[in-house]
């Protein structure tokens, strides 16, 4: 490719990309530029396109049109280090690097030549005091983050993507990563940093690029923008708050009450007190690594907590087990549907009894009649076509495999329903349906108690809402009483808003 105008420092850039996906357009002419020894940070909403392009530019998915140029891209210097580690925990750290920069000639891996190699890669990731043999188990979480990093150097990658690579580290854990950061930018290497804290962008940042709709909304040099510009220029300035929806009224005095008192994690969240009624949705906002998840988890016996109480309608919850919380009436739809959510193998029908088999058997024998009535009606419950109800789990989209993981989780007659994400990676069209499901449920005199790091979902889903920052809870508002930038800016702000 023809790379002479680009302008000298340019490492690589991407030029009129495009990128569609089932006839929905995830980007839109996005021009942008990576120079040498910068960081420059990529910013948006979820859905804004940023793990798109990246993808694009680090040549995992073609784009559709457009091109991306620059000698790292010529060379094939770019290395990607995801969110989710992508560590082997069981293997040792030599092992690790060795399957970054082994290439596929031959069958035997030269591991006396790598070696040399490896000790550089994690003498420059900030890792010199880790040993080759140490299996990646043992090392922290930071450690193992600034091990991706070295993952990266082996193959002596001049542009590094780092989505998110602080997400679930504490702040001492945060400025090792930035140290080593720093060092590689004065290296001369390019670091795009994608990251939901905008403290970090402006502390770290030499550059930002802010993206909404796949689009390019704004570029330029930090010290250009301010914190209220960032946060508008992700959210646009026509930004429009979602639909007003009056909660339901109910009868104060007949609300049923889940009470939270001091309820702390170690390491994860801190003295956090709230309460959930029932004829509303109560939704915990926050960022990854904000405790919000944590917390959901610990309401549902998955999170060992360290103190403080949770009762439900006056009585003392046992937090120990999920076992514990589901003989309680508190109900639970994991983030992860694949792995925690659904049993892919197993019919629909199977799914949604899993977990109430006293509604389906007599006499410790399943009936098949009472099992088939059920998954039935779940599934009119949450639209989820009543005919299949036969069919493997397997055998359904994404965003129909999540309203088995709702019916299945309402198939229990919970008097507490708890949800992670409960639309991740779902279409609108299936959201809106699981949301009808859920809001139905409150007319039932059930609490629902939701995490979401959507705010799209909080607006269409909640009436009141928690924001969490770092472990700590930040405010309580009514939904309809607040601005979307003001949500935002205190789950990336904290108290500091």
């Amino acid at each position: 490719m023809d790379e002479t105008h680009l302008s000298p420092g340019i490492l690589l850039a991407a030029e009129s990309v495009n990128k569609s996906y089932g006839g929905v357009r995830v980007l839109r002419e996005v021009d942008i530029a990576f120079n040498a020894g910068e960081v420059h940070a990529l910013l948006g909403e979820n859905g804004a396109g940023k793990s798109t392009l990246v993808k694009v530019i680090a040549g995992i998915i073609p784009a559709d049109s457009g091109s991306v140029v620059g000698p790292a891209h010529e060379d094939g210097d770019i290395a990607m280090v995801f969110q989710e580690l992508s560590v082997v925990p069981e293997m040792s750290v030599l092992d690790n690097l060795v399957l970054a920069a082994r290439s596929s000639r031959g069958p035997l891996v030269p591991y006396r030549r790598l070696r040399g190699t490896a000790l550089d890669a994690l003498s420059r990731a900030g890792l010199a005091d880790v040993n080759l043999g140490s299996p990646v188990a043992t090392l922290s979480l930071a450690k193992r983050q600034l091990l991706e990093i070295a993952r990266g150097l082996m193959v002596d990658a001049k542009v590094l993507i780092l989505d998110e690579p602080t997400a679930t580290l504490s702040d001492v854990e945060i400025e090792r990563v930035h140290g080593v950061i720093k060092e590689l930018v004065a290296g001369g290497h390019s670091i795009v940093y994608i990251t939901h804290r905008l403290g970090e962008v402006f502390s770290l940042a030499d550059r930002i690029t802010s993206m909404r709709a796949g689009k390019v909304a704004a570029t330029g040099a930090t010290a250009e923008f301010e914190m209220k510009d960032v946060v508008s220029h992700m959210l646009g300035a026509d930004h429009v708050p979602g639909e007003k929806r009056t909660p339901p009224q109910a009868d104060a005095s007949a609300q049923a009450s889940l009470a939270v008192a001091g309820l702390s994690a170690l390491g994860q969240f801190e003295d956090v007190s709230f309460e959930a009624t029932s004829g509303t949705v109560l939704a915990l906002f926050g960022q990854v690594g904000s405790g919000a998840d944590d917390l959901v988890k610990a309401l549902v016996g998955l999170t060992e907590v360290s103190g403080g109480t949770v009762t439900l309608r006056g009585e003392r919850l046992s937090l120990r087990s999920r076992h514990s919380t589901q003989r309680d009436g508190i109900a639970y739809v994991s983030a992860d549907r694949v792995t925690e959510g659904v049993f892919l193998n197993a019919s629909v029908t199977a799914n949604v009894s899993s977990g109430a088999l006293s509604r389906v058997s007599d006499r410790r024998i399943i009936r098949r009649l009472k099992e088939l009535s059920l998954a039935k009606e779940q599934a009119a419950q949450v639209s989820l076509d009543a005919t299949r109800v036969k069919e493997p789990a397997f055998a359904f989209s994404g965003g129909n495999q999540q309203k088995i993981a709702v019916a299945r989780a309402l198939a229990t007659r919970p008097s507490v329903l708890v949800l992670n994400e409960p639309t991740r990676g779902v279409d609108i069209g299936a959201r809106s349906e699981i949301y009808r499901s859920i809001r139905g449920l409150l007319a039932d005199d059930v609490i629902v108690v939701v995490y979401s790091s959507d705010i799209v979902e909080i607006r269409e889903l909640a009436d009141r809402v928690i924001t969490m920052y770092r472990g700590d809870m930040v405010e309580h508002h009514r939904v309809d009483d607040i601005d979307d930038a003001s949500l935002i800016t205190e789950i990336l702000n904290g108290r500091a808003a």
